[in-house]
């Protein structure tokens, strides 16, 4: 299980943040007829070569484990206790922004958007949610709780035996369980307090406060709206930044935000394949697409049956998950946008952790280029690389990482590597020069296209890396083999 979730958080998760990408763009070219073709291509591929494959051979993992993902970090039950408690236990006011249905991929996205802000540093980590994966459980999962549990007859999930359903249960959880004055709003209230009046004599009176929005799930659980919930998805990345910079304009500092679950969704009508047809019997409590929950549930072949006990739920509730990426059949429920089940688009969420930071008295070296032609005319490009100014105590060095790659985002070179930390010497003493390598598939079958020299530096406190400077080149080899690609 936790390979399995590795992989996606270091790589496979942009497969899904390509596909919301470029259906979000088809959407907005208002289905132009001219993208059809490629449009079948890429939902056939999303579909079939993506979710279903590697839905069937992560439910192999999934059918194998005799409990539910619970290593010692890292799972939403503990977020409380692992990511709150260390902040807060230090005296520290932190604000939790809780996005009802952001998925990893959308969290990976809005990191690359907080990094371009001025005094705001992000960091992003990831959870892996509770099972099933929906709102009320991830919800109350995210409070802290030390008996978490799901009510007889329903879907709701207890704390201590108190519910958990809507702002003003969770701030009760808090108030009682946090340990710090602590409180509990909806997104909407907060953003319409004035930032330096009432929004500030409000947070004045706590420790930790929980924010809570709901535009993602809201749209995709609406079977009339579900196809907009790319669409969704965009305003929710704008709608953070902006209740970042309101939280930094009431003077506050750190910011987690995180989810309660993800999802899965394709934008093409499903096949009847993608329903599963078994039966189940027992005493349910609550059906849905992904999920059925229940006494004495008994399922067939297509389904994964769990106890509390294997989900670390108390009480005596039973779960069944339809297999991969399999549907229940429910009269008038939208089948698109769908989660609940134990997919990695479902259970793996994001975790940013945002800082506002106060302003810079120090700042990076900058590094350019000497760049003498835009065109690429052999299978070597040389680049010198120039250190514009002397690191002193102000000026920082500057690690960048450097390689030729095609539009479509594919490595074309080798990867040149250096840090830039030169303290004395004349310009041409701060020259630095490289000799990138191009593959044969850049003759073959990226001749005659814009290719661009990405630039990029480390992401502080984590192994990932940020654009820093791009530039742009033809590339026009002329010499080549018609047969390279075959």
């Amino acid at each position: 299980l936790a390979d399995g979730v590795n992989n996606y958080v270091q790589y496979l998760f942009k497969i899904d943040y390509f596909y919301r990408k470029y259906i979000f763009h088809y959407r907005q070219a208002k289905q132009n007829k001219v993208l059809q073709p490629l449009t079948d291509k890429v939902e056939k591929v999303y579909s079939n070569d993506w979710l279903l494959a590697h839905g069937n051979q992560w439910q192999q993992v999934v059918d194998a484990a005799n409990k539910w993902y619970s290593p010692s970090r890292n799972t939403q039950h503990r977020f409380f206790n692992d990511h709150v408690k260390p902040i807060i236990s230090k005296g520290q006011r932190l604000f939790v922004i809780i996005s009802d249905g952001l998925r990893y991929e959308c969290g990976w996205e809005y990191l690359q958007k907080i990094q371009t802000e001025k005094r705001f540093e992000g960091v992003l980590d990831y959870m892996v949610t509770t099972l099933p994966s929906y709102t009320q459980l991830g919800m109350a999962a995210l409070l802290p709780n030390k008996n978490l549990s799901i009510q007889t007859d329903s879907d709701s999930a207890l704390i201590e035996g108190q519910s958990t359903q809507g702002v003003v249960s969770r701030s009760k959880i808090l108030e009682q369980f946090a340990g710090v004055r602590a409180t509990a709003i909806n997104a909407e209230e907060f953003v319409k307090m004035n930032s330096s009046t009432d929004g500030r004599e409000f947070v004045k009176q706590y420790d930790l406060i929980y924010i809570y929005h709901n535009q993602i799930d809201k749209v995709g659980d609406d079977k009339i709206s579900e196809d907009k919930v790319f669409e969704a998805a965009e305003r929710e990345l704008e709608f953070l930044m902006d209740i970042v910079k309101k939280i930094a304009a009431m003077n506050g500092t750190n910011m987690i935000i995180t989810a309660d679950h993800g999802f899965i969704y394709q934008n093409n009508e499903l096949a009847e394949s993608d329903f599963s047809i078994g039966s189940v019997s027992g005493e349910i409590w609550k059906e849905s697409r992904r999920y059925v929950i229940g006494k004495n549930l008994k399922g067939d072949t297509s389904t994964k049956y769990f106890t509390s006990e294997q989900l670390n739920l108390s009480g005596d509730a039973e779960v069944l998950i339809p297999k991969s990426i399999n549907r229940i059949r429910i009269k008038g429920a939208g089948s698109r946008y769908v989660h609940g089940g134990a997919s990695l688009q479902e259970i793996v969420i994001p975790l940013l952790k945002v800082t506002k930071t106060r302003q810079d008295t120090t700042s990076q070296v900058d590094v350019d280029i000497i760049k003498s032609t835009d065109k690429i005319t052999t299978n070597i490009l040389a680049v010198s690389f120039l250190q514009t100014e002397l690191v002193s105590d102000k000026v920082l060095p500057r690690q960048i990482r450097c390689a030729i790659y095609a539009d479509s985002g594919e490595l074309l070179s080798d990867q040149f590597t250096y840090k830039f930390d030169i303290t004395e010497g004349t310009e041409r003493m701060r020259e630095v020069k490289h000799r990138f390598q191009l593959s044969s598939k850049a003759s073959g079958r990226f001749k005659n296209q814009r290719v661009k020299l990405l630039l990029e530096e480390p992401v502080e406190g984590s192994s990932k890396w940020k654009q820093y400077k791009e530039y742009s080149y033809s590339l026009n080899i002329s010499f080549t083999n018609d047969f390279d690609e075959f």
